[in-house]
């Protein structure tokens, strides 16, 4: 089959062309990965020439960003739709939820999204703002002290690897038979090891023996020296 030139296909708007390309260089990044995709496979691939190509998108990577947008954004419309509350730690339940079943409901635009970009690829506004929505509801418990440990950073890291974790086994081994309520218990088994629900009280540093030791004594009364 010969690729389609390089103009637009009779009655096809440029969205719909834009469309194409974009689903051609998805299956060919999940395929392949980076380091296989190139524009002469895309080609092939779509049908769309070069020059088309670069016209809509600027360049290779113009593509792939444009592409990793739009799938961001779609998550970013799923985590928006959750209904959140004045508790956070429920809304971390609910955010963490919907973003494993995205995962789960999408597993070629979760592999797509789970590919490193280059090291000096400017963030995507989409990936920003998505992980600035599922992090809220754990910053807000740091900031009151209800995470373990004190250790923001682990627990975000933590928290991230879990739900890969989950979503990327289920798509990798289709042969296991997942137990259905897999998700929503081991969801409250991370929660419940990171998240206190009460502050961590502050304690002194100082024992009560030091304390004891170092309480300060009135000096006792001067005497004369011949007294």
């Amino acid at each position: 089959m010969s690729p389609q030139p390089a103009r637009r296909r009779n009655g096809q708007s440029r969205t719909d062309s834009r469309r194409e390309i974009l689903d051609a260089t998805e299956t060919i990044l999940v395929e392949s990965g980076h380091d296989g995709f190139s524009i002469r496979k895309l080609v092939e691939r779509c049908g769309y020439t070069a020059p088309t190509i670069y016209h809509y998108f600027g360049d290779k990577t113009g593509l792939i960003d444009a592409l990793l947008e739009e799938r961001l954004g779609k998550l970013v419309e799923e985590l928006e739709r959750v209904p959140l509350s004045l508790d956070p730690v429920e809304n971390m339940r609910s955010l963490c939820r919907a973003f494993a079943r995205f995962g789960l409901n999408h597993p070629t635009h979760y592999r797509l999204l789970m590919h490193p970009r280059a090291d000096d690829a400017a963030p995507l506004a989409a990936g920003e703002e998505s992980r600035r929505i599922m992090e809220q509801p754990l910053d807000e418990l740091a900031a009151a002290g209800q995470v373990a440990l004190g250790d923001l950073e682990l627990a975000r890291q933590s928290i991230w690897a879990y739900l890969h974790g989950i979503i990327s086994l289920r798509a990798a081994r289709p042969d296991v038979e997942w137990r259905e309520d897999l998700l929503e218990l081991s969801l409250e088994a991370m929660i419940r090891g990171w998240i206190r629900r009460e502050p961590a009280r502050r304690t002194s540093r100082r024992s009560p023996e030091r304390n004891e030791q170092t309480q300060p004594t009135r000096p006792k009364e001067a005497r004369p020296a011949n007294g």
